[in-house]
């Protein structure tokens, strides 16, 4: 009797613990309901992520120099933003209120393009639109981390990732399709897409004030300086969703000052944005003045380069375990350079074959989820414990100086020398970037491997 006893008490904790369980997934999928917000911004991004080469081209009917000149001032100002923003949130402690404020900021703000007919509005729209957009990046990561149990991070901000790109994803497809069926009335089309995505965002902020609660836990970022939050997409146009770790304007009074192999690393990283950003923003240029691509071809391209990057994010954490940050790094840069080359094969040799062209932008994307991973994994081993958010936050800033350089850099050289030339420079500066990083790199077997 006793022992039908006990076998009935353990069969009955067996299902209460199983109902605590079922309860708790609920409750968490409840509490984070708001990442539909991001979902939903992320959709809007991904509508209007293309929009400045074709507003510039088709639109305005302006020079690759412009396109390069305009990512630069959006890039430009967007850096100081998201370190303004991201300091005063921890000045005042409240999350909430900056999401509203940059889903609702940058819905209004990308409501003036009705009054953009020359390039000088276009660009204040920009700087409007990056200013206030910024509001929302910096508080992100926290949000997570102050509405969840540390045990859970890992898998909550991993769902995050994962609900941010799909919402990308389906924003660039909705774009697709749009253009698809309006791409002859330029004069409509390319402004409506930035109304709409101003309209999602304004969705966005709607969810935000519906879904989400204000945490009553308040994390310091300087007490998770082992976190770390990887850039999901490549361009600083397409701000990274979320930045845990920010440089502020005291970093080098406060702490331990940063290592020289820390400071070597960031710099490299930056170079190496440097060359990338050399082959990205005049591209999709190339892809209409040579090729003679249109609106909705460049956004396929564009498309088709996340789609791919999402895949590999997917696996790209556990290929860097596997075969160690070095490796993966080398291969990734590689097989960007072998791209890069073909492209630049294609243009001396006047091989005009449109699939082929964006099918090599396409395949780049793959290759950046690898490359991220490497190198925030990289700075926070070559750093000292104690400083790592800030090698982080700097890392950021140098990140976003290396695409504003190669976005004025590449407007001007492909102006003046043309497309093939400014591929060529890319190359030469990824050679030389990706063999001093290699150097400096952590090996797969000098430390074990921190998860992200």
């Amino acid at each position: 009797m006793v022992g039908y006893e006990k076998g009935e008490m353990l069969i009955m904790n067996k299902e209460m613990n199983k109902s605590s369980g079922i309860q708790n997934v609920q409750k968490e999928r409840v509490k984070n309901r708001w990442f539909l917000s991001y979902l939903f911004s992320n959709a809007a991004g991904g509508l209007s992520s293309p929009l400045i080469p074709l507003y510039i081209i088709f639109y305005l009917h302006l020079s690759v120099f412009y396109v390069g000149f305009a990512s630069a001032v959006a890039s430009t100002a967007a850096v100081p933003a998201v370190i303004f923003w991201g300091n005063l949130s921890d000045s005042i402690g409240k999350r909430k209120i900056f999401l509203m404020i940059g889903f609702f900021g940058s819905s209004l703000s990308l409501m003036m393009i009705i009054f953009v007919h020359q390039l000088f509005t276009f660009l204040g729209v920009l700087v409007v639109f990056q200013l206030i957009s910024m509001a929302s990046t910096p508080v992100a990561t926290l949000l997570i981390l102050e509405n969840s149990q540390e045990s859970e991070w890992p898998n909550v901000i991993s769902q995050f990732n994962i609900v941010s790109y799909v919402g990308l994803i389906i924003g660039l497809f909705i774009g697709t399709v749009f253009l698809t069926f309006n791409s002859k009335n330029n004069g409509f089309a390319l402004p409506f897409l930035y109304i709409f995505s101003g309209i999602v965002y304004f969705v966005a902020g709607v969810s935000v004030i519906t879904l989400l609660k204000e945490s009553k836990e308040k994390l310091a970022r300087g007490d998770l300086d082992h976190i770390n939050s990887v850039r999901l997409t490549e361009r600083i146009r397409y701000f990274p969703t979320s930045i845990l770790h920010i440089a502020k304007s005291s970093i080098y009074k406060s702490g331990k000052p940063l290592l020289k192999r820390t400071k070597f690393y960031i710099a490299l990283t930056g170079l190496l944005m440097f060359g990338f950003q050399m082959f990205f923003v005049p591209y999709p240029v190339y892809i209409a003045d040579i090729l003679n691509g249109s609106e909705t071809i460049i956004f396929i391209m564009y498309l088709f380069n996340n789609v791919l990057s999402a895949l590999a994010f997917i696996f790209s954490g556990k290929f860097s375990r596997k075969y160690g940050l070095r490796y993966i790094l080398n291969l990734s840069i590689i097989s960007r350079v072998a791209i890069v080359f073909a492209a630049v094969f294609c243009v001396f040799y006047g091989i005009k074959e449109l699939t082929v062209s964006v099918a090599l932008y396409s395949i780049m994307g793959f290759f950046w989820s690898f490359i991220s991973i490497a190198w925030v994994t990289s700075i926070s081993k070559v750093a000292l414990p104690e400083n790592r958010g800030k090698a982080i936050g700097w890392y950021n800033s140098v990140l976003g100086i290396g695409q504003i350089g190669g976005a004025i850099i590449s407007g001007i050289i492909s102006e003046i020398l043309g497309f093939g030339y400014d591929f060529v420079i890319s190359i030469i500066i990824l050679i030389i970037g990706g063999i001093m990083i290699s150097t400096v790199t952590p090996s797969k077997g000098s430390r074990s491997i921190e998860n992200i």
